[in-house]
């Protein structure tokens, strides 16, 4: 009974963590990759582009979030719409969530400068427990090594507004709002740990100014609201040197400090890193977060320009 005792404790946490925290990917490096919060960036550049996104979090917390992305985007040749890939994963311990969407972006022109971009994302995601990975203090009876997985459809839409040197971006992801259920057959009674995934909407304004010749600087804030738990806010700027070299820092609310730091080769070859500082409670036992972004940028192939600069 007592085995039943600490899966019922299990399942009631993660309940709790599904209804009221961030259920999908977070990383601080947002600007450099938006196309993996908004679809609608699938139709803005006029050059196909790939990113990967390899996130660490809370090091020094034992199976504390790892999660790594991969997007690829960029324009059809003759026409202003573009189209994208994006795969992740986001892993916690026991617990893990894998995503493949794919999505389809269409821009139209309100002006001589200034665009609006419609975008949507279509895919499936998948959640797992392994129970081989839950471990408890008393080792007097232990759990089986089954691993229970399935699979979701999810969407997610989004709007984009932008000219060369500005941007303004809302969507929604988790559209479905899929019911989650866990089923452990092989304990008496049976246990059902059911709930329900929310949308999360995510606006996104940035603006890049000219110093001088060498400089630039590009201030991005970006807000983001879950269900019932209180609305975050992520307030990012950096400088950059010779569109080669960046730096930069951002604060997000209730969370942490971000420090920013990124290498352009020829505007083709992005590396970026950035350290989290957590200054929330975890802050006693993590050692922050480390996070990693490499990225490519292709010839341009679009004719009619979609008027974006990276």
């Amino acid at each position: 009974m007592r085995l039943i005792k600490y899966i019922s404790v299990f399942l009631l946490l993660m309940a709790s963590l599904i209804g009221s925290a961030q259920q999908t990917p977070m990383y601080s490096q947002y600007m450099f990759n938006d196309f993996v919060i908004n679809p609608a960036v699938a139709s803005v550049y006029d050059y196909y582009q790939i990113r990967t996104t390899n996130r660490f979090q809370w090091v020094g917390i034992k199976d504390a979030p790892i999660t790594n992305i991969l997007s690829v985007y960029g324009p059809n040749k003759k026409n202003p719409s573009g189209m994208g890939a994006t795969v992740y994963s986001d892993n916690t311990g026991p617990t893990g969530k894998t995503g493949l969407y794919l999505s389809y972006g269409y821009y139209i022109k309100l002006n001589k400068s200034l665009k609006l971009s419609f975008g949507l994302s279509l895919g499936m995601t998948q959640f797992k427990i392994d129970e081989s990975k839950i471990k408890f203090e008393t080792q007097e009876q232990g759990l089986s090594s089954s691993k229970y997985t399935y699979w979701n459809p999810d969407a997610t839409a989004g709007l984009y507004l932008y000219n060369s040197d500005f941007f303004v971006g809302f969507s929604v992801d988790q559209l479905f709002q899929n019911k989650l259920a866990v089923n452990y057959s092989n304990v008496s009674p049976r246990i059902d740990s059911i709930n329900r995934l929310k949308s999360h909407f995510t606006a996104v304004v940035g603006y890049k100014m000219k110093i001088n010749k060498e400089y630039e600087f590009e201030p991005t804030v970006l807000f983001r609201k879950t269900g019932q738990s209180a609305a975050q806010l992520e307030i990012s700027a950096r400088g950059i040197y010779r569109k080669a070299v960046w730096l930069g820092a951002s604060l997000r609310t209730s969370d942490a400090v971000s420090v920013l730091v990124g290498y352009t080769h020829k505007e083709k070859i992005y590396i970026g890193y950035s350290y989290d500082i957590t200054y929330s409670r975890l802050r006693v036992a993590s050692g922050g977060t480390h996070e990693i972004m490499v990225g490519a940028k292709f010839n341009k192939i679009r004719t009619t320009s979609g008027g974006k600069k990276r």
